[in-house]
């Protein structure tokens, strides 16, 4: 069976200790053929490059031109340039997986789609928390039905620590300068897409409005215009409410996750483990579940064979990397290459795509929301927001371009 041929675009640091190395072991499992590596900066595509034994570029169109039969794009770059990679990558009649968040806007979002759809290939977007080992046990159970109808879906989440700097002065909301457009954006759009796709995920329903708010503490810069924390309050179609909340500044934050249903609770402080703490009602009372993980060893690397939900029946997760030497973590990043490279020799959907796009917009409706004095915003968003515009100038004043040209 023939292998999908894959490349990388951006070398950086997300790239180094995620996708990098995944490629490099589904590659030696036989799952797919790595053909080269590309990053702006020489040095750093001559160092993957000398790592995996690929030629490595520092132009993305040579190196399509060049190996005109890669299949898939894996785009690890900065927020700014998913969408414009990903459209050379579809002009050339490959199939692009850009790393979260999808693009800085949804303008910028569906020129990935736009240009996937003109050119007849799918596109990915390479959000792995949800396939992680965990997450996918929890969300089988939510659809078995063992939490019933969920109600409420809760997620506190520290990023790093940055204390109170003297002379802050007044914390600042949604104002210009917005972006600096470089590696990433601010922590409620870089980590926030996560958060509102797992939310998603556990409400098991899309989400109707959004009210929310964010700051930013400490004083503007050159390098830092972005906030630093941010506070979401989220309705969905089903009525169950989520909230969201993430902070980078001042002491950490305690972490926090809870899905409530009405027949039983995840509460959970340690939420990247295989597993976690489950209570559900029986005969009137509620109750601990046990859950079990089996794990073994592949090349020195700790692997999870299995997740075992001691519910009645059982629910079982089974690792479909178990004999690969890909942690628990990198399970989501090998899902999500995987399931783009079977749509490149199949054609079949890639199982994520356009819910990239909602991420994003779940996003983009928080920061309008504190734009607009805490104005709810209803989803869909079916017209350019205010933050989007000000995305919009402030990248055309610096770049002389418009961002979707």
């Amino acid at each position: 069976m023939r292998k999908a041929k894959i490349a990388s675009v951006g070398c950086g640091w997300v790239a180094k200790r995620w996708h990098l190395p995944t490629i490099a072991e589904l590659t030696k499992r036989g799952d797919l053929d790595y053909v080269a590596v590309c990053d702006i900066d020489e040095d750093t595509a001559r160092a993957a490059g000398e790592e995996y034994g690929l030629p490595y570029y520092t132009d993305v169109e040579q190196m399509l031109e060049k190996h005109s039969n890669i299949d898939v794009v894996d785009i690890s770059t900065g927020d700014y340039e998913h969408h414009t990679i990903a459209k050379i990558a579809a002009e050339h009649k490959m199939h692009p997986i850009v790393e979260k968040p999808m693009a800085p806007t949804l303008t910028c979002c569906d020129v990935i789609i736009d240009s996937c759809e003109k050119n007849g290939v799918h596109f990915e977007v390479a959000e792995n928390y949800f396939r992680m080992p965990g997450d996918r046990i929890i969300i089988k159970l939510i659809q078995e039905g063992v939490l019933g109808d969920i109600a409420r879906v809760h997620f506190i989440e520290p990023f790093g620590r940055r204390p109170f700097e003297q002379g802050a002065g007044k914390p600042r909301g949604i104002e210009s300068p917005i972006s600096t457009f470089t590696s990433h954006s601010g922590v409620c759009i870089d980590m926030g897409v996560h958060r509102m796709s797992q939310l998603r995920c556990y409400a098991q329903s899309e989400p109707k409005k959004i009210t929310g708010i964010t700051k930013q503490f400490a004083p503007s810069s050159n390098n830092n215009v972005y906030e630093d924390w941010g506070h979401a309050v989220i309705e969905f179609e089903s009525g169950a409410v989520g909230v969201y909340e993430t902070s980078r500044v001042g002491e950490e934050t305690i972490k926090y996750r809870q899905i409530m249903g009405t027949k039983g609770v995840i509460t959970d402080t340690d939420f990247w483990t295989a597993d976690f703490p489950l209570r559900v009602m029986e005969n009137g009372e509620m109750k601990d579940i046990p859950i079990e993980t089996e794990r073994h060893h592949v090349d020195g690397v700790d692997v999870l064979s299995r997740i075992v939900v001691h519910t009645d029946p059982q629910i079982v997760y089974e690792n479909p990397f178990r004999t690969y030497a890909i942690d628990d973590w990198n399970v989501g990043t090998a899902e999500e290459i995987m399931t783009i490279a079977r749509a490149a020799l199949t054609g079949e959907p890639p199982e994520y795509g356009v819910g990239g796009r909602k991420d994003v917009e779940m996003c983009i409706a928080l920061y309008e929301s504190s734009r607009t004095g805490m104005m709810p915003i209803d989803i869909p968003i079916t017209e350019t927001t205010g933050y989007e515009q000000m995305v919009h100038d402030e990248f055309r004043q610096k770049f002389g371009h418009a961002i979707d040209a």
